[in-house]
């Protein structure tokens, strides 16, 4: 790209450059006509053609040149006497003619100069346009894709607003580290291996990646992997270009769990006559023959063992109930600081002396949901974190935006990154003896309210769950409905 600046000040110029040319052009013919024949003094015509090498056009030195030619004939006339006429006869043409070659070279270089002048221009227009138009792709992909280049080595280089926007990782954040910055730790080694394996050979990698997010929160991209070579067909930079399909990934979640649980709720169906009601019959019978018994009688205790166990089936029967067929709620206003002082007791009394601290930290709140899933929700929560580990276990409700966030927090062992997202999952459980399905009917009972729930290491160690509810407006009158409704449900 050229300077502007050399052109402007040679424009600037010329009108001092011809001056100059005409009066070196004087003051050559002034000395020829002052000086006698023979004397080379009409070869000075060169210095005013020479002037124009640095700025004019092609055609001015051939003006001098002519104008040379006449005032060189004008001067053999006009020359003092004295001087050799037959020397300046012979010498003056070629003079002459040394001011032709001159004029003819700076014309040919000053045509050269403008032409290639011109084609700088019109290669600086192209080159300006093309940048243009390479800014407009840019502006249009930034803003329908997350952009990210890497080196060979697999360090970021450039990261593009959406990357930011959906990594909350600022840019300069991103550079310079790698995408494990990202990695969710869904995808196995072999995966990303599989991922190099594919680009460092020159190839595009597709494929849909789960990434996490500065803040926790995990997101889905479509990602297209293109490698660029260099002279020896080895990667040098690799353009990483994706699409946010989390809400794709969560529509097809949706849709999955949905099929699963019409299924379930088949299966529930036939449970609920095939074993619920046999089981209620057997333990029937069991407690009749267990009254017939004699106290001391050593049967009693298998008779009660036995009902025991039948007991813990028809309450994981009753889970899979609630689960596939929960009830429908019964939302209105609920003073939320009652339900999370039942729900405190109770978990004090399903604990036992094995209970920790509990504290609660509840601001005087009203939310729009059903009494007892709410109570349900709160006490599964409130268990679990009491059987943690830990030895203090925290409630706390406070407001949040348009809703009321509803935190358990505990000190115990935590869950690991790598069973965070299946723990809502039907029927998977990290417990000897649970049934997997008391989170799943949490998650279930908060989204029939409207709500959400998410769990989420706790700086420090062990785990948070964060429940979020919609408030009931308006809270003042609505709270003073919810402590009679609570009332009335309770009893």
């Amino acid at each position: 790209m050229t300077d502007p600046a050399p052109r402007q000040a040679a424009e600037i110029a010329e009108p001092w450059l011809r001056a100059a040319a005409a009066a070196a052009v004087l003051a050559t013919f002034w000395a020829d006509t002052r000086t006698p024949n023979g004397i080379a003094v009409p070869v000075l015509y060169v210095v005013p053609v020479l002037l124009f090498i640095w700025a004019g056009r092609f055609w001015e030195p051939f003006v001098v040149a002519v104008t040379a030619t006449v005032l060189t004939a004008a001067g053999l006339y006009l020359s003092p006497a004295g001087g050799s006429l037959e020397i300046a006869q012979i010498n003056r043409p070629i003079e002459a003619l040394i001011v032709w070659v001159t004029a003819a070279l700076v014309g040919y270089y000053r045509w050269s100069h403008a032409r290639w002048m011109t084609q700088m221009r019109q290669e600086r227009a192209e080159r300006e346009a093309s940048l243009a138009r390479l800014e407009e792709l840019r502006f249009a992909l930034d803003q329908a894709a997350i952009v990210a280049a890497t080196d060979h080595r697999g360090i970021i280089t450039y990261a593009n607003d959406k990357f930011c926007e959906i990594s909350k990782y600022s840019r300069e954040e991103l550079l310079g580290q790698t995408h494990r910055i990202v990695n969710s730790g869904l995808h196995t080694k072999e995966f990303f291996q599989d991922l190099w394996r594919t680009i460092s050979q020159g190839a595009v990698w597709r494929g849909e990646i789960r990434n996490r997010a500065k803040d926790g929160t995990l997101y889905w991209v479509d990602t297209t992997i293109v490698p660029f070579l260099d002279d020896r067909g080895r990667p040098r930079l690799y353009l990483a270009i994706r699409s946010d399909i989390t809400q794709r990934k969560l529509a097809q979640a949706q849709l999955a769990a949905q099929a699963a649980l019409t299924q379930l709720g088949q299966l529930a169906t036939v449970v609920a006559h095939e074993v619920r009601n046999p089981l209620a019959g057997l333990r029937a019978s069991l407690e009749v023959l267990g009254s017939r018994l004699a106290p001391e009688q050593k049967e009693r205790e298998v008779i009660r063992a036995m009902i025991e166990r039948i007991d813990v089936l028809n309450t994981k029967v009753g889970d899979i109930l609630r689960f596939a067929r929960p009830a429908t709620p019964a939302l209105r206003p609920i003073d939320i600081s009652p339900i999370v002082a039942d729900a405190v007791a109770s978990a004090r009394a399903s604990a036992g002396a094995d209970c920790p601290e509990i504290r609660s930290t509840v601001e005087p709140l009203t939310v729009l949901a059903d009494l007892e899933m709410l109570q349900a929700s709160l006490l599964n929560l409130l268990l679990n974190a009491c059987q943690s580990g830990g030895q203090i276990v925290e409630v706390i409700a406070s407001a949040a935006g348009d809703g009321c966030r509803i935190s358990v927090l505990d000190r115990g062992s935590g869950i690991p990154d790598e069973h965070v997202e299946r723990v809502f999952d039907a029927f998977y459980t990290t417990k000897k003896t649970g049934t997997g399905l008391g989170l799943p009917i949490v998650r279930r009972l908060i989204a029939l309210q409207q709500g959400t729930i998410a769990l989420r290491s706790r700086p420090g160690g062990g785990t948070i769950a964060e429940v979020m509810l919609p408030l009931a407006r308006p809270i003042a009158a609505a709270g003073s409905v919810s402590r009679g409704a609570a009332d009335d449900r309770r009893h």
